[in-house]
């Protein structure tokens, strides 16, 4: 259900982007008409207002980041919305009312893509969760015996939407992809409205783009969870984008299997929980972080609502920042195991940076919340909840913990630690009373303690934020769905790593000069894969010495040919003369090839892009850096998928063809 022009332009013409934004923060007024507030990206780590925003015409652009929109964009990213819902909340929030001929059954979609991958994990959610609860299912049997020694019934699994995958065949399975045909092909030809010839092919990539299916030997399987309890990812607002699989008492490993990322769906970005938590966090001015699907529902279910939990790894900057949004008060409840101390270590990086207030759940040993909620002591957890231990404090005394209180030198070295602890800590006010509880548990002078205090330095800063721990790939079939991108540099390059920076045209490594080092070499292969002489043009490449080479190359049969064409331009045929004597690329599959044309695409449209910026910050003009916003994506998605087919590449290339780039 969408809405339709008229009411959209209402409810965007009813409120200031400037009343808006002090939901968020300060807005400090610049001149008439603008304002200029804190960033409200998670991943902008800068707390400085350097979002400018422009009152009149309910635009913003944050210059940094290089990343800005309307006001529908603005209330997507803050409050985590689609479109639809943003246009409600902007309308709730202007007191804009609406009645039925302001709704229409089409809607108005931005990207009919996510859509389509949405409708997909929603079906899947709905087959594995009926799976589930049916109980001729014999196969579910041991999932629904486990539940239920979690005190989990079949209430808990329709209000979590809780389901079984399908046991794992010998070879690739289709038993999802067999179930979840029918109710593809109905939204096909009624939301789509396309020819039935071209189903097959939406229909696998659908299911892949979802994380719901792989092409594996040759043809689409969905083995990647093989029999599993299925817990259901949803967004901030309400919508199945992912599935976090565990494994049966017995059944392979890993312990979990989460979906791969895709374009609805960000494992760094994605909270467990938050989606029932929402509603509770602004009223609690509260959260409760702890580390998983089961803890998050035994929280929940032990009446404790602002519980959430990350999503496949451990807390991420960017999931900090999301939930910061909502509070600043986060207790953090993790097992009492070496591995929960350290992802409640963790949160020292982002204490003092997110202005967060920060305490711990202390449970006993061995026991998660989940222990709790089975064993019917929701009271015990919630008196542990409410008696928490300041974060500074917990540090302290688990340095303690470690220490042999018998050993005299020991007990010294041990104190210089937790002081270190303190004199690190942004709150100097507390310092003093610290310095004093260290002295009391460690039976130590408070006045020897307190100069020692005063010779210590703070621990530098780190320069950026730590990274969370990568998962080592589980298995050849988790390498399957979460394989990074193909490069052809011998160190493979992560999914979210962008290439170094610009290389000089008389590099022979750089992109440009590989992709015309497979032109000149490797024409065969440029063909097979419809590169060439269709795809790559002027366009793709920024120097103009390499669109020369590219020229010549364009038509030639031979390599003197080509270079017979380069006779007036000396730098032109002395460069192609190196690449001819260098030879052809070594180790080359088709993904490596593919992806070194993608590569010269982005790295030709990031400099027209970070060019025009640039001038659009000097002459602080917030209409043409807004408008760069959509190319920012662009550049985001093609360096994600190195597809120089996909729709990002395609629209780069209109982009650079209207600013006149890559002509001679």
């Amino acid at each position: 259900m969408g809405w339709t022009p008229d009411f959209i332009d209402k409810a965007r013409g009813g409120g200031s982007i400037c009343d808006l934004a002090r939901r968020y923060g300060e807005v400090v007024q610049k001149g008439a008409g603008k304002g200029v507030t804190r960033c409200i990206y998670p991943d902008h780590l800068d707390q400085k207002p350097s979002m400018t925003l422009n009152c009149v015409e309910n635009l913003f652009y944050c210059f940094p980041c290089q990343r800005g929109g309307d006001i529908f964009d603005f209330v997507m990213e803050a409050e985590s919305l689609d479109f639809p819902d943003a246009v409600e909340f902007l309308a709730e929030f202007s007191g804009i009312t609406w009645g039925p001929d302001d709704r229409t059954d089409t809607g108005w979609d931005r990207d009919h893509r996510k859509n389509d991958l949405l409708f997909a994990v929603a079906q899947a959610a709905e087959i594995y969760h009926k799976r589930l609860l049916d109980m001729e299912n014999r196969n579910a049997q041991q999932a629904r015996k486990f539940l239920k020694g979690r005190n989990l019934g079949s209430v808990q699994a329709k209000t979590f939407m809780i389901g079984h995958s399908y046991p794992r065949e010998i070879g690739p399975s289709d038993n999802l992809i067999r179930e979840i045909k029918p109710q593809m092909f109905s939204y096909f030809k009624k939301e789509l409205d396309r020819a039935d010839s071209e189903f097959d092919q939406w229909f696998e990539e659908t299911l892949v783009d979802a994380g719901l299916a792989k092409e594996y030997e040759g043809q689409l399987t969905d083995f990647f969870f093989d029999e599993r309890i299925m817990f259901t990812i949803f967004d901030a607002s309400g919508k199945p984008i992912a599935f976090s699989g565990r494994q049966l008492p017995g059944g392979r490993d890993p312990k979990y299997r989460n979906s791969p990322n895709s374009k609805i769906y960000a494992k760094d970005e994605t909270l467990y929980g938050l989606n029932w938590a929402k509603k509770n966090l602004t009223n609690k001015n509260s959260t409760i972080v702890s580390e998983g699907c089961l803890d998050v529902i035994a929280l929940h279910e032990c009446g404790l609502p602002t519980a959430v939990a990350p999503c496949g790894t451990s807390m991420t900057e960017k999931q900090v920042k999301k939930l910061a949004k909502y509070t600043k008060n986060f207790s953090l409840c993790f097992d009492s195991d070496s591995a929960g101390q350290k992802a409640t270590e963790r949160f020292t990086q982002w204490e003092e940076e997110d202005d967060l207030n920060l305490t711990v759940v202390e449970l006993p040993a061995g026991q998660d919340p989940g222990d709790f909620h089975a064993n019917g002591k929701c009271d015990a957890l919630t008196n542990l909840t409410e008696s928490t231990t300041r974060f500074l404090r917990w540090r302290i005394e688990r340095i303690w913990g470690l220490a042999d209180p018998n050993d005299i030198e020991g007990r010294s070295m041990t104190a210089e630690t937790m002081l270190q602890i303190v004199k690190d800590h942004h709150n100097e006010m507390i310092h003093d009373d610290y310095i004093r509880q260290i002295a009391e548990i460690t039976e130590l002078s408070y006045s020897h303690l307190i100069e020692k205090f005063k010779g210590i330095e703070k621990t530098p800063k780190r320069k950026a934020p730590m990274p969370a721990p990568q998962e080592p790939p589980d298995d050849d079939y988790r390498r399957v769905f979460d394989q990074p991108p193909p490069d052809l540099h011998e160190r493979p390059r992560r999914v979210d790593e962008e290439p170094k920076g610009r290389q000089s045209d008389e590099n022979l490594d750089s992109a440009e000069c590989r992709a015309l080092s497979l032109i000149l070499h490797n024409q065969q292969t440029l063909e097979n894969l419809n590169l060439w002489p269709d795809r790559i043009s002027e366009q793709f490449f920024f120097e103009g010495v390499h669109r020369e080479i590219l020229n010549s190359l364009i038509g030639s049969t031979t390599f003197e040919e080509a270079k017979g064409r380069l006779e007036h331009d000396e730098r032109a045929s002395s460069l192609l003369q190196k690449l001819h004597q260098e030879g052809p690329l070594q180790n080359l599959d088709d993904g490596k090839v593919t992806a070194t044309i993608a590569e010269v695409l982005y790295w030709t449209a990031k400099h027209w892009h970070d060019e025009i910026a640039s001038e659009a910050t000097k002459n602080s003009d917030l209409k043409a850096a807004q408008e760069l916003a959509g190319i920012h994506q662009l550049l985001s998605d093609l360096i994600d998928s190195l597809d120089p087919f996909s729709k990002a590449a395609e629209q780069l290339l209109e982009w650079l063809q209207s600013l006149g780039k890559g002509e001679s």
